[in-house]
C-alpha cells in the first residue's frame, strides 16, 4: 500500500477530499505516525493500517484539524432561541438536537445554553453530540476550555456558566450533563445514532471535506434523520449543496438553516406568541424568553467594518436574494454599497459568489481576489476560490490557497 492507497482508504472509510486538506497534511501525518510506530517506510506504516483499526483511528486523529468556538455563525443560534420560544416552550414533546461533528464540545454546549436561555428546562431536551475523532470527545467531554473558544466581545455567557480555574475556563455541570458525547463516523452504513428523528442538526464545516459520494451519502442521512419539519444548520461554504439533495433554504440571513423541500419555509423569523393559551409556569418562561438577556451573543462577532455595521440589513437582504437565486438582485445591492461605503472583502466575497453560481469564473475570481487583497485572512473567500480554481483544473493554484486556509485553522485552533 502506497501513499496514494493510503489517501484512497481515507476516502472510502471517512470521505475525505483530499483536495480540502491539502496533499501535504496527510503526508505530514502520515509521518508523525511512522515516527510514532518506530517504522522505517511507508510500506511497514500500510501494513499496520491493514492489521489494525486503532492505529487507523489514529491517523484519523492526525488528519482532523478541528476549527470551532462558542457561539460560532450566532445568527443560528439567535434563529434556533426564537424558533424553541414560539414552538417548544407551550408543549410537553422532548426536543432532540444533533451536533455532529462536535469537536471539542464548544456548539453542543452553545446549544444548550441556548436553549436555557430560551426558557427550556433540563429535562425538556436531548442534544446528542457526535464526532469521528475519540480523542476531541474525551476533550469535550472534560468541559475545560482555552481562551481560544472564547471569541468577540459578548462573553457575558462565560460569567454566567464557567468557572476559572488553572486549565482554563470549566464549563458548569448543568450545561454539561445536557450533552451526550459519542464518538462516530457520519458516512457509517449502521451508525450508532439517529435512531429516532432530531428537530434541530447542527451539521456544519464537515461537507466540505467530503468528495462528492460522500456528500450525498451525508445529505441522504441527514435528511433521514430528521423530523417532518426539523432544521438543518450548516456551515457559510455549504449552503450550495443543499438545493440539490432535497432541502430548502429557511431564509433567516446569515444562519444558514434549511429544511427538506417540500415543508413550510417562511420568510423572517417567528414572532413570539401571547402567553395566555399556557400555564401559569410556562407563560413565567416565555415572558422569561421575551425580555433580553445578555448571556447569550445576539451578533455577529466578526470584525465588519463601521460601514458594513451601518448597512448590515442591506447586505442580509442581498444575502437572502442570492440564496433565493435571485442574483440580480443581490448584485444591484452589492454594486450600491460599494458606491455608498467603499471596499469590502465581504461584499467583494458575496459577489464572488454570485457570480460562481452564475457560472462567470472570470467575474469571481476577481472578486475573491479582491476580497482576500483587503482580507487575507477571510477563510470563505480561499475556500470558495480553491473549489473554483480546482474547477477549473488550476490545481497547484488550489492547493496553495487550500494551505492557507489551513494555516489559518492551525492558527486559531
Amino acid at each position: 500500500m502506497s501513499l496514494p492507497q493510503i489517501i484512497a482508504l481515507l476516502r472510502q472509510t471517512i470521505g475525505l477530499d483530499v483536495a480540502s486538506v491539502g496533499l501535504s497534511t496527510i503526508e505530514r501525518a502520515v509521518k508523525r505516525r511512522l515516527s510514532a510506530n518506530d517504522l522505517r517506510d511507508i510500506s511497514q506504516y500500510a501494513n499496520l493500517l491493514q492489521r489494525s483499526e486503532a492505529e487507523f483511528q489514529s491517523l484519523v486523529e492526525a488528519v482532523v484539524i478541528p476549527e470551532t468556538f462558542f457561539f460560532r455563525y450566532p445568527e443560528s443560534f439567535v434563529a434556533l432561541r426564537q424558533i424553541v420560544g414560539e414552538q417548544f416552550l407551550c408543549g410537553t414533546r422532548k426536543l432532540r438536537v444533533l451536533s455532529i461533528p462536535c469537536s471539542t464540545g464548544e456548539e453542543p454546549y452553545s446549544i444548550a445554553m441556548t436553549l436555557i436561555e430560551a426558557g427550556l428546562s433540563e429535562e425538556r431536551f436531548q442534544i446528542d453530540a457526535i464526532d469521528i475523532s475519540a480523542r476531541l470527545v474525551d476533550l469535550a467531554r472534560f468541559g475545560t476550555f482555552g481562551r481560544n473558544s472564547f471569541r468577540g466581545s459578548e462573553l457575558t455567557f462565560r460569567d454566567q456558566y464557567f468557572q476559572k480555574t488553572d486549565p482554563g475556563f470549566r464549563l458548569c455541570d448543568r450545561v454539561r450533563q445536557c450533552v451526550k458525547f459519542e464518538q462516530g463516523n457520519l458516512l457509517e452504513e449502521h451508525s450508532r445514532f439517529g435512531s429516532e428523528p432530531y428537530d434541530f442538526i447542527f451539521c456544519r464545516n464537515l461537507l466540505i471535506y467530503f468528495d462528492n459520494r460522500a456528500q450525498g451519502q451525508a445529505l441522504k442521512s441527514l435528511r433521514h434523520f430528521l423530523t417532518a419539519d426539523g432544521l438543518l444548520f450548516v456551515g457559510s461554504a455549504e449552503t450550495s449543496q443543499l438545493k440539490e439533495h432535497g432541502f430548502s433554504s429557511m431564509k433567516f440571513p446569515m444562519a444558514f438553516a434549511f429544511r427538506k423541500s417540500g415543508q413550510v419555509v417562511v420568510d423572517q423569523l417567528p414572532k413570539p406568541k401571547k402567553p395566555q393559551a399556557c400555564s401559569t409556569a410556562k407563560a413565567h418562561r416565555t415572558e422569561a424568553y421575551r425580555r433580553p438577556n445578555l448571556a447569550i451573543p445576539q451578533k455577529a462577532v466578526g470584525a465588519a467594518t463601521k460601514h458594513e455595521n451601518r448597512l448590515v440589513p442591506d447586505l442580509a437582504l442581498a444575502e437572502q436574494l442570492a440564496d433565493k437565486g435571485q442574483l440580480g438582485e443581490a448584485e444591484i445591492i452589492c454594486e450600491a454599497f460599494l458606491r455608498g461605503a467603499g471596499p469590502s472583502a465581504r461584499v467583494f466575497h458575496l459577489l464572488g459568489l454570485i457570480r460562481d453560481s452564475a457560472g462567470d469564473q472570470r467575474r469571481a475570481s476577481e472578486f475573491y481576489r479582491k476580497a482576500l487583497y483587503l482580507e487575507p485572512d477571510h477563510y470563505d473567500a480561499l475556500i470558495h476560490f480553491a473549489l473554483l480554481k480546482d474547477k477549473s483544473g488550476e490545481s497547484a493554484a488550489a492547493r496553495t490557497l487550500q494551505n492557507r486556509a489551513r494555516r489559518i485553522r492551525e492558527r486559531t485552533k
